[in-house]
């Protein structure tokens, strides 16, 4: 009888912890920042959150429960400017959203909202085709659909007056030249100033991209473009398939792309 008890209880147990572990939940998810003390200022948040959250990443996305949800469930909560993401302990790349503590900086909550609101346009546009364009370089060469079929596309969105565009460009130039063996690539910008201004800008900048000047609008509008600079992946085939605002986080899928 009591090895009957004792049997019992083990497929009792065996039971719960299936069911724990089937749901995703799981209570070893441990952010690797106290979660209070995080948000005791803005600067202390916001230098945790730029050197710990990189939403453009493959991550895997937990709610406040610890629920693995999908990458837009985790963008659309965030964006309602009640939640932190904090990274979790771990090799697995994880972020979790927090609560928000009611004495939480005002500041910090907008941030993340924007923060949310502009990660889900981004998350949003990857998979979709390239929207139709038709620009000449301030060479005269002439860019379109068609004309970047069967490569890969490095595009930036950018303006001369915007400091970080301009403070990435040695970067970006040494990455041009790190594929320039590769016929299968183009690197393109598309900036708002006008083709006399971009002129003059690059005889003291230079610039690999080729560089196209372009309407406002058309970043704004028809790429969804809300800050700058912004850098978008887009395969051989036409269709979006990274958009970051940190150019580091496109070189994985760049090489993926590239290995295709």
């Amino acid at each position: 009888m009591r090895k009957q008890i004792f049997s019992f209880i083990g497929l009792v147990t065996f039971i719960i912890f299936s069911n724990f572990s089937c749901s995703g939940i799981s209570n070893t998810d441990s952010p690797n920042v106290d979660v209070n003390q995080v948000q005791l200022d803005f600067k202390t948040w916001w230098d945790y959150n730029f050197k710990n959250i990189k939403l453009s990443a493959d991550f895997t996305p937990l709610d406040n429960s610890s629920n693995i949800i999908s990458k837009e469930s985790f963008l659309t909560q965030l964006s309602k400017g009640e939640f932190i993401p904090l990274k979790i302990e771990g090799a697995e790349l994880k972020y979790k959203l927090f609560k928000l503590n009611p004495s939480t900086d005002p500041e910090i909550k907008t941030q993340l909202k924007r923060i949310g609101d502009d990660e889900y346009i981004k998350y949003k546009m990857e998979g979709t085709k390239m929207p139709v364009f038709e620009f000449k370089d301030i060479k005269g060469i002439l860019y379109n659909n068609e004309s970047v079929m069967g490569k890969v596309v490095v595009l930036k969105c950018w303006f001369i007056n915007c400091l970080s565009c301009v403070q990435e460009m040695p970067e970006l130039n040494k990455f041009v030249e790190k594929y320039k063996s590769k016929n299968d690539i183009l690197f393109i910008s598309l900036a708002f100033d006008s083709k006399e201004k971009l002129d003059s800008f690059l005889l003291t900048h230079k610039f690999s991209y080729a560089v196209l000047p372009v309407p406002q609008s058309f970043m704004e509008d028809s790429l969804k473009v809300s800050g700058y600079p912004t850098h978008f992946i887009i395969d051989k085939i036409g269709i979006i398939r990274k958009v970051v605002t940190d150019y580091h986080e496109m070189i994985p899928t760049l090489n993926n792309e590239l290995s295709k």
